[in-house]
């Protein structure tokens, strides 16, 4: 009889997502076990247990429990296909078990009767997984990320009735309710998601499901992936976010019960740590081999020089006494070998979903924390935590073993290097009889280069060892690339030790200010110790247009928007590279024909293929600053509501950020624009005005010291990145009439208003010129003009109105029959209004691109300054930029790094 031939008979395959019935051959590596749970008839969970190249399979209706004393009945049903294991969907109703599925746990398993440890082949392996069956009791090891240990199925006399239960290992009562862990283990998704309709990520193969594809040798040396260095923390859903800590790194082999800690730069430090070495042995592998960090505590919190007091130990029974007094925990960040299988050629987010499941961990062995695309959020936390920082890394990335790579980036709390010491000074006073300062510096082009002296940060304790230290390696010349600027005695010594420095900056002339000793680091080779260059900010690297005419993947998916749109449909679900929008009413006029123009109406339908053109030039405008909407949902000529919060429920892929409102003393949602997902579900919502705030709710280099609560009171936001704009914002709005506008109307677009305003833009320009600032215009895609300046935010909103306020009152003061700053609608009359009250924190502009709600169908677009004496708003409609985008791409692409700091203005 075929295997499949009952999982074939039961489905009708036309009909059914499922697998067919295809039986797997020739796979090596461990063998799979796959949990799904089951939203049929009745929820339970289906235990697959790969054998023979099928899953064989039992419904378990009550699930997993950790509590060995619970005996869970498990029901023999059909063997399933291999490739099943990763099926995850939605079986139709009337059909086999129909409902909704997710993997809920899956990973490596192996028959554990006779031994912790898995058969040496993956045949051994089978074998006594057939015997187990054959004599009705299979004893098996689980590796999955939310089921560990050893398990058993007992034969019931029932034909297919089996027991389920945990064996008493140190598992047992691991978790009280492991079933409260109820989304997939592959794409996070849950039975209810599935309900809700969304849409599941491309499915896996069965065979990634657990380490596979290229097979190896146990690798005996292997050298560390290292991280660049990066200016500042960032957002970014590519990346995911590591703490930093401050331990000693090692590579970990493990083969059977012999097991190995070896240092960046291939030192063995297993007897170093006898506890985690000996805990390392409970792993249950034949052969891995993993990356992490050893961490010493001291009063609960890392600490260095804690592991300082244990590095140089031999003495056995004193390392034994130190894991006593200073407790150490390896933290595991990466799985580079398992059972066989090379895994550094597999992306970053594979390596992870493997370690999750491989990794059995201790008191004293943990799987480090991981957040994906937060890394504010996380480098925020871990500072006020007293941590070093945070190790960013690229999600798709490969492990590029004993290199320094710009796919993993180290960003810290303050600036610190290694730094190779050369020599030292005479000490002078109470350092008589040791020393001064070292002399360090870093390894360039092969040569030592000098980058200062380091004479603080020492004490009673370190300085005479650091003194014997020295003295053993006193050599007679400079081991420095040139002769150095000396005001006392030196003595030169072999250029073998490491120090870590933290300092302020380095000088133009790359040497140290206000350098701070902090440790001599035994486990860098002083020959790796070379030139920090900082990564460029990930937010910086745009994504270029690869040679030959490639589309890059964003472009990819704005032009399948725009061929999903181009059609007749009255309502679609747009398909976003995994996200949905659901768009209606497609064909509603926005803004009606305008006859005088010759323009047709444009319609909801128009709007979103708008928008999607020139996503890639206005999100960035829009990007991580609150915004609020002028939403028409009939229209131009319908009903308006100007809305700043949103209190519903948003689709998954709309990001927000809460804030505290002093007036209402409570804290309120509002949507950021930060993708093109979200741009074209607010234009979906009648949104046709995006107005954002002139900050932003993210660091940067320049808000070093500001926090990023925004909620629970003023002091808060007060204190924020959020109250430190960004640009110096004027808003230039002529009040000068055409004689057609209605009784009490505001002007409506005329050449004289709007030239009148290009001239008090050019004096604006003239005057900001002489102050050394840069400044960047856009017509307002009304009457008027906005001027942008960029500043560091180190000034508040308060400060940067008092600066606006300046400016505008020096130009009334030049131009009194021109320029006003009055409030008064009738002293505007035949006057440019300059309004510097848009400087406050609440007020919003339109962003650049930003339709207008207005029958000439409108747009805010920036211009440059050569073009604006040509230039008449009503060249610049939603019909007309998407072709100029197209031949000039975004002007004010990198306008934040002509930023200028402003402190010295104000003193």
């Amino acid at each position: 009889m075929k295997k499949l031939s009952e999982y074939e008979a039961k489905r009708e395959f036309s009909v059914t997502p499922e697998p067919g019935p295809e039986l797997e051959t020739g796979r090596k590596g461990p063998l799979l076990f796959v949990i799904q749970k089951h939203n049929a008839t009745r929820l339970h969970y289906d235990l697959r247990l790969e054998l023979d190249g099928v899953l064989k399979s039992w419904a378990v209706p009550k699930g997993f429990s950790y509590n060995p004393e619970e005996k869970h009945m498990a029901v023999a049903v059909e063997d399933h296909p291999f490739d099943y294991g990763s099926f995850e969907g939605i079986i139709p109703k009337g059909q086999y078990g129909g409902g909704e599925v997710i993997v809920w746990d899956t990973g490596a398993y192996w028959c554990d009767e006779d031994d912790d440890i898995p058969c040496r082949t993956r045949e051994e392996n089978e074998e006594a997984v057939r015997k187990g069956l054959k004599d009705g009791k299979l004893s098996f090891f689980l590796r999955g990320s939310k089921l560990k240990g050893s398990w058993a199925l007992v034969k019931m006399k029932q034909e297919n009735d089996w027991l389920l239960l945990k064996h008493k290992d140190r598992y047992a009562n691991w978790k009280d309710n492991v079933l409260e862990e109820g989304d997939s283990a592959i794409s996070g998704f849950s039975i209810e998601d599935l309900k809700r309709g969304e849409k599941l990520p491309p499915r896996l193969k069965a065979e990634d499901l657990v380490p596979y594809r290229k097979f190896e040798a146990f690798p005996k040396k292997l050298f560390p992936m290292k991280a660049s260095l990066a200016d500042h923390p960032f957002d970014d859903p590519d990346w995911v976010f590591e703490p930093k800590l401050d331990g000693i790194r090692v590579l970990i082999f493990i083969e059977g019960d012999e097991v190995k800690l070896m240092s960046r730069n291939n030192l063995d430090l297993s007897s170093q740590f006898p506890a985690i070495r000996e805990n390392l042995k409970e792993q249950f592998t034949r052969g891995m081999v993993l990356d992490g960090e050893i961490v010493a505590f001291e009063n609960g919190r890392p600490s260095f020089n804690s592991m300082l007091k244990r590095l140089h130990l031999k003495d056995a029974a004193m390392l034994n006494q130190m894991d006593s007094s200073i407790p150490c925990i390896l933290y595991v960040f990466d799985l580079l070998h398992f059972e066989g299988v090379d895994l550094r050629g597999r992306q970053l987010n594979d390596r992870r979903r493997y370690l999750e499941q491989q990794l059995l961990p201790t008191d004293l062995i943990q799987l480090i924390s991981q957040v994906p695309e937060e890394g504010i959020m996380l480098y925020t936390a871990v500072i006020k935590n007293g941590l070093e920082g945070v190790v960013a890394k690229r999600a798709n990335s490969v492990y590029e073993q004993g290199k320094r790579s710009n796919a993993w980036l180290k960003l810290k709390h303050t600036l610190s290097s290694e730094f190779v010491v050369g020599g030292y000074s005479k000490g002078e006073g109470n350092r008589n009889d040791s020393f001064g300062a070292l002399l360090v510096g870093k390894y360039e082009d092969g040569k030592l280069v000098y980058k200062g002296n380091v004479g603080t940060g020492f004490n009673e304790t370190n300085l005479p060892l650091i003194k014997d230290v020295m003295d053993a390696l006193k050599v007679k010349e400079n081991p420095f690339s040139a002769k150095l600027p000396l005001t006392s005695p030196v003595t030169w010594i072999e250029p073998k030790l490491v120090a870590e420095v933290k300092f302020h900056e380095m000088t133009p002339a790359g040497i140290m200010r206000a350098p701070v000793f902090l440790r001599l680091r035994d486990d860098i080779d002083p020959k790796d110790v070379g030139l920090d260059k900082p990564a460029v900010h990930i937010a910086a690297q745009a994504e270029e247009k690869p040679k030959g005419g490639t589309k890059t993947k964003n472009e990819s998916m704005i032009e399948s928007v725009i061929d999903q749109l181009d059609n007749k449909t009255a309502d679609l679900k747009l398909e976003l590279g995994g996200d949905i929008v659901s768009v209606t009413s497609l064909n509603k006029p926005l803004w009606p024909a305008n006859p005088e123009l010759g323009f047709e109406p444009f319609t909801k339908r128009d709007l979103l293929i708008y928008l999607a053109k020139v996503s890639e030039s206005m999100i960035p405008h829009l990007q991580d600053r609150p915004l609020t909407m002028i939403r028409f949902p009939e229209g131009i000529h319908g009903e308006k509501f100007f809305q700043k919060h949103w209190e519903q429920k948003k689709p998954d892929y709309v990001e927000s950020v809460s804030l505290y409102s002093g007036s209402k003393d409570e804290n309120q949602t509002y949507l950021l624009v930060n993708n093109l997902p979200t741009l074209l579900w607010l234009g979906q919502l009648g949104t046709l005005e995006f107005h954002v705030w002139g900050s932003r709710s993210v660091g940067g280099d320049d808000a070093a010291g500001l926090g990023f609560n925004f909620t629970d009171s003023e002091e808060n936001i007060e204190s924020s990145v959020l109250n430190y704009p960004d640009f110096i914002k004027f808003d230039l709005d002529p009040y000068v009439y055409s004689g057609k506008e209605a009784a009490g109307a505001e002007p409506e677009l005329n050449k004289e208003g709007f030239d009148k305003g290009v001239t008090v833009a050019f004096w604006l320009k003239e005057l900001l010129d002489s102050m050394g600032l840069n400044s960047f215009v856009k017509t307002t895609g009304k009457t008027g003009l906005h001027i942008f300046v960029p500043i560091v935010r180190n000034l508040d909103y308060d400060a940067v109105k008092a600066i606006a306020e300046t400016f505008s009152r020096n130009l009334e003061l030049a131009h009194p029959k021109d320029i006003t700053t009055e409030w008064s609608t009738k002293k505007r009359t035949g006057k440019i209004f300059m309004d510097y009250n848009m400087n406050v924190r609440s007020k919003t502009l339109g962003s650049a691109y930003c339709p207008r709600a207005l029958p000439n169908q409108g747009v805010g677009m920036p211009v440059t300054w050569e073009e604006l004496p040509n230039v008449y708003p009503d060249q610049f409609t939603m019909r007309s930029v998407p072709d100029i985008l197209a031949q000039r791409h975004d002007i004010w692409a990198n306008m934040l790094d002509a930023k200028k700091d402003l402190s010295a203005f104000l003193g």
